[in-house]
């Protein structure tokens, strides 16, 4: 959840607490500042388990509170709930682990944006709510409050918009010397194919995949996680539907690697070859470029 966040921090501020909405939308983020300082630590396989698992909310929502409770003001409740009223909101969009080990768990309405974008914009229409109740019945002040709660549903709504055209199935294929990054078991198999196919789709898979895993040339698709970087591999058929193991997220860069010949792959370096041999000049080399090569 994105928006619905700040919604939840507006909610708890409309209903009383005596805390500033800075902090309480501190404490509401909370998990994903976890998440962040772990992925900036290069600890990716620990994000889900150590900032979204139930242990993991309680632990942080209690460490919040004590480092609140040392300013001295009030309030420390109030952001022990914030923190854990995180883990429930992204149980709506998301998949998370309950414990270490556990299957993920969750709705997941990433997956379908429309339905997220009106989830997570009533959140913040009630947050919003709640939270003018705490003001006087002034027209400035609500008209404050409704651009503030247009603003969060626009925002929420540039992120589903993204999260849809991520998850279509018109990928584009560009073609790449094999030395550029590979997954494939052994270096043997990419100097028999000598390509590699990068398709840079973001979002589940196309058909191009499922093609190549049952009809197409054998070969191997690489999911990764833009979220934490983990990878998944397929060498048969790509589920319709893939959450990552470690965050729950499900938007993926997809990469397709042939593991045998494909004659179009053959055809198309052979078109594009070249001889190596010392003192052939190039195909767009003119003669007259050479001579004036050989002058100076």
């Amino acid at each position: 959840m994105y928006a619905g966040h700040a919604g939840v921090a507006l909610a708890l501020k409309g209903s009383g607490r005596r805390v500033s909405i800075v902090a309480l939308t501190f404490a509401c983020f909370g998990p994903d500042w976890i998440s962040v300082a772990l992925l900036v630590a290069g600890q990716s396989d620990l994000v889900g388990v150590l900032s979204h698992s139930m242990p993991a909310v309680l632990i942080g929502g209690g460490a919040a509170a004590w480092l609140y409770s040392l300013s001295g003001r009030r309030g420390a409740r109030s952001i022990f709930a914030g923190w854990l009223l995180h883990w429930p909101a992204d149980l709506l969009t998301g998949k998370k682990p309950l414990v270490l080990g556990s299957p993920l768990v969750g709705l997941e309405l990433y997956g379908r944006p429309a339905v997220d974008f009106v989830v997570e914009s009533l959140v913040v229409v009630v947050g919003c709510a709640l939270y003018a109740r705490a003001f006087p019945r002034r027209a400035d002040v609500r008209r404050v409050i409704v651009i503030l709660g247009v603003s969060l549903i626009a925002l929420q709504g540039v992120v589903d918009v993204a999260l849809a055209v991520t998850r279509n199935d018109s990928g584009w294929t560009a073609l790449a010397p094999p030395a550029s990054r590979s997954h494939l078991p052994a270096a043997g198999v990419a100097a028999r194919t000598g390509l590699r196919m990068h398709l840079a789709r973001r979002g589940s898979h196309s058909s191009r995949e499922v093609a190549m895993a049952k009809d197409g040339p054998r070969g191997i698709v690489t999911l990764v996680c833009l979220t934490c970087g983990k990878e998944k591999f397929f060498t048969s058929e790509v589920p319709a539907a893939v959450s990552c193991d470690q965050c729950g997220s499900t938007v993926f860069r997809t990469f397709a690697t042939p593991t045998e010949p494909d004659e179009a792959a053959i055809d198309a370096l052979e078109a594009q070859a070249r001889s190596m041999a010392y003192g052939d000049s190039s195909p767009d080399t003119t003669q007259d470029d050479v001579r004036d090569l050989d002058i100076r």
